[in-house]
């Protein structure tokens, strides 16, 4: 019981421990320093028990710290923690030990909690959400009374809200020697400690559960846990727990959307960093590029007469390419040995970072500009064979004006299912809405069946029209045609944004399952855009031909 100016409810709390219907080896109580006599009541009230209670003498700041201290006291086989505010249920230890006791594989035991909300607080936006999820657990489905606790981590709704699906140290009984074996509590955090150790726990031993409530948590005005909250904490808290659910006990037995969710948030706290190596890049543009081999430029960075779409200059060029290198493995798990496909492949941004990567699989590009079709060719043919590229000879007013084809009739020149991963890089924000639904299609033809594709668009949404309608955006996209907006009414083909409502109702039409979130970009200056533009990452469904 570790305790910090509980004066007000300490009583009550100390005299559910003595109530209970299976009697504590001990009582542990550590203080971090009470000013108002907490301690005091603890002696007074174990005067009258003849339970044994240890007061540890030393005073241990700080709340986490203070758990940890009566966790290294205790002789038990089981920790029960009871906050100082709370209560527990009389049959709660027996209950507790009693599935804890029938199978020595469990190293924890929840129960849901009841909630004891003070008046000063019941307006308060927390206990509202509180009030609304009662039941934590809910998120992880019909649970057993013994269960591995993989299968709980491995639940796709692992970092869904409620965040921590567990509950309270106070709903919770561990058995002593798996705090041994994990580690004790982080004592830098506070919001997201508990639900960082319950993560440890469930990785190392089963987990017994108990559907009915087994103690209250009491939440009022003066709770630690609730001062102080701001956005930067928060942000802290959760990276703390994502930096565990990435370590190698931990990982392997992860859902893959929550795989996927963990990589897109690491790339967001890089991206700062990501954008300043841009613009230091782009600062030292006429300078060989930072991976040109000793002694001479990259010859897979194309002069600058040939710098496409999206790069200006050798810098910014090698800086884009190797973004969404990262990208393509981190969130779409590309392997080595998979057959790639590059739909609007240009002079190679993208192809330059895979030759080191695609060992024993392919690389195929195509574009609609001949002269960027054969420069690669004739860069990437002797020197990596499996690399290829193709010119698709298909109009589009700003980048072939005298294509022979219509995009929306040309027909990819691959088998069906021949792919394993298929990208399209500012593609879809140069064509108009019959080319791109079609070229959608050939996407999902080519690829095979349980693989992924990555495409980027300017998505419209609401919180983007906000930024456009504030002056915000770099793109206005103010004309508005059949099904899709542009930058400019002479040339639409330059610069073309779809109603993201639009895009999902495609996907759902072709059968791509969409990689939630959707991995919004910066061009509208969104804060929290993870490159420039938006992307879909999506995964033709297993039973798809």
């Amino acid at each position: 019981m570790p305790i910090y100016n509980g004066a007000l409810y300490i009583r009550d709390a100390i005299q559910s421990i003595f109530n209970q219907t299976v009697i504590p080896q001990e009582i542990i109580v550590s203080d971090s320093g009470s000013s108002d006599g907490s301690e005091n009541i603890v002696r007074e009230e174990a005067q009258r028990s003849k339970l044994k209670v240890i007061i540890l003498p030393a005073k241990t700041p700080g709340m986490v710290a203070n758990w940890n201290s009566t966790i290294r006291a205790a002789s038990g086989k089981y920790i029960k923690f009871l906050f100082q505010d709370d209560l527990l249920h009389s049959n709660c230890l027996e209950e507790m030990v009693k599935v804890a006791e029938s199978d020595k594989r469990i190293g924890l035991v929840f129960s849901p909690r009841d909630l004891l909300v003070e008046p000063s607080v019941e307006e308060d936006l927390m206990t509202q959400w509180l009030l609304q999820h009662p039941n934590l657990s809910a998120a992880f489905g019909n649970l057993e009374t013994n269960q591995a606790g993989s299968l709980l981590l491995r639940s796709s709704k692992l970092l869904q809200g409620p965040l921590n699906k567990i509950g309270e140290p106070t709903a919770v009984l561990v058995r002593t020697d798996l705090f041994h074996r994990v580690g004790l509590f982080n004592e830098n955090m506070r919001q997201l400690v508990d639900m960082e150790m319950w993560v440890r726990l469930m990785a190392s031993s089963h987990v017994g559960y108990i559907p009915r409530a087994l103690s209250s948590v009491r939440f009022h005005a003066g709770q630690a846990t609730n001062r102080h909250r701001t956005e930067e904490i928060d942000r802290f808290e959760r990276d703390r727990l994502q930096d565990t659910l990435r370590t190698l006990a931990i990982y392997p037995l992860l859902h893959w959307r929550v795989k996927c969710a963990l990589r897109f948030a690491q790339l967001r706290r890089n991206r700062f960093c990501v954008k300043k190596k841009l613009r230091s890049l782009a600062d030292q543009s006429r300078q060989p590029p930072v991976s040109a081999p000793e002694g001479g430029p990259d010859p897979l960075i194309p002069p600058d007469s040939l710098h496409s779409v999206g790069s200006h200059g050798s810098a910014e060029y090698v800086a884009i390419g190797e973004e969404f290198f990262r990208y393509f493995i981190d969130l779409c798990e590309l392997k080595p040995d998979d057959r790639v496909l590059d739909v609007g492949s240009g002079t190679g941004r993208m192809a330059r970072p895979l030759t080191r990567y695609l060992k024993g699989g392919s690389y195929e590009g195509i574009d609609i500009v001949a002269r960027s079709v054969q420069w690669c060719q004739r860069t990437y043919a002797s020197r990596y064979p499996n690399f290829r590229f193709h010119f698709a000879d298909i109009y589009n007013k700003v980048y072939n004006p005298d294509g022979k084809h219509k995009a929306s009739e040309y027909r990819l020149p691959f088998e069906t299912s021949s792919f394993d991963f298929v990208f399209l890089t500012s593609v879809f924000t140069h064509m108009l809405p019959q080319d791109m639904e079609h070229y959608l299609s050939e996407v999902v033809r080519v690829l095979k069946s349980s693989n992924r594709c990555l495409i980027t668009y300017f998505l419209i949404n609401p919180a983007a029209w906000k930024l456009i309608n504030e002056g915000a955006s770099y793109h206005s996209f103010k004309y508005e045609l059949p099904g899709c907006r542009t930058e400019f009414a002479d040339t639409p083909e330059a610069v073309v944004a779809y109603n993201e409502s639009t895009v999902r109702g495609l996907y759902a039409k072709y059968r791509l399952n969409i990689t939630e979130p959707v991995l919004y970009g910066t061009w509208c200056k969104r804060k929290d855009g993870l490159s420039w533009q938006d992307m879909i990452i999506a995964t033709k469904p297993a039973d798809c031909v």
